[in-house]
């Protein structure tokens, strides 16, 4: 199976992610994340608010904007944990899916970060 089949599921409303549980399940398979990515990873599971995070999050996007446009997806998961969860849709699948495509997740692991296993 080919992780673009979730944009479609998406689409069709079959699925109806979120930010949160999908982005944290994504960055449990990374074998790569800064100091900082793990920063927000601790706040974000000791249940802190995206508006306590807010020092973390502009540490985030200085990091980001420092880095070039093809380093930038694995600090660009990480954005999604600093702010209020939102639904995905479509047009932000395609940008997460790339993402972790880029940090060498499986296909199966990015499928089930979606469907939530």
């Amino acid at each position: 199976m080919n992780a673009d089949s979730l944009i479609e599921e998406i689409d069709s409303g079959t699925i109806a992610p979120r930010t949160w549980p999908v982005i944290r399940a994504l960055h449990r398979h990374m074998s790569q994340i800064s100091p900082l990515q793990r920063n927000i990873l601790v706040a974000f599971d000791r249940g802190d608010s995206p508006d306590s995070m807010a020092p973390l999050r502009d540490m985030l996007w200085a990091s980001i904007r420092s880095q070039s446009p093809d380093e930038q997806g694995c600090l660009r998961l990480s954005v999604g944990l600093t702010r209020d969860d939102e639904p995905i849709d479509a047009y932000l699948a395609e940008f997460l899916i790339q993402w972790a495509r880029e940090q060498k997740l499986t296909e199966q692991q990015i499928i089930d970060a979606f469907h939530g296993k």
